[in-house]
């Protein structure tokens, strides 16, 4: 490899470094059924929010890092895909501000309260 391949490859890993997935940020969690008591009883229960980060989840201060978090387009739907191993969560983007996760009776949404702007840390 020419030292000119091997600048244009560190250059661009460090460009790429610092983009993340577009979804970081603070949520609060909904339960997304149609069913009104199940609406309410939700609502009754204090769920705390989640922090989503460039390759981790937050939830009441504990961190589960993923290999990979990236957005995957299937037809004109978008998901946010987080993998560790071979194991994958899959998120449905509903909107910027707006997660899908599960359906019917289980399904919760999740809507972005604030930006996260915090840089991947090692675990």
């Amino acid at each position: 490899m020419s030292f000119k391949q091997m600048l244009t490859c560190a250059i661009t890993c460090v460009f790429l470094w610092g983009c993340g997935h577009g979804y970081e940020g603070e949520y609060q969690i909904k339960s997304a059924s149609k069913n009104e008591f199940l609406d309410a009883f939700a609502d009754a229960i204090q769920v705390p929010n989640i922090v989503i980060g460039e390759d981790y989840i937050e939830k009441e201060g504990k961190r589960t890092y993923y290999d990979e978090v990236t957005v995957r387009e299937r037809g004109e739907e978008q998901y946010l895909v987080f993998r560790r191993g071979k194991e994958e969560q899959v998120w449905k983007i509903i909107d910027d501000n707006t997660l899908q996760q599960g359906k019917g009776l289980l399904g919760i949404t999740l809507n972005k309260v604030t930006e996260n702007n915090l840089q991947t840390t090692e675990g």
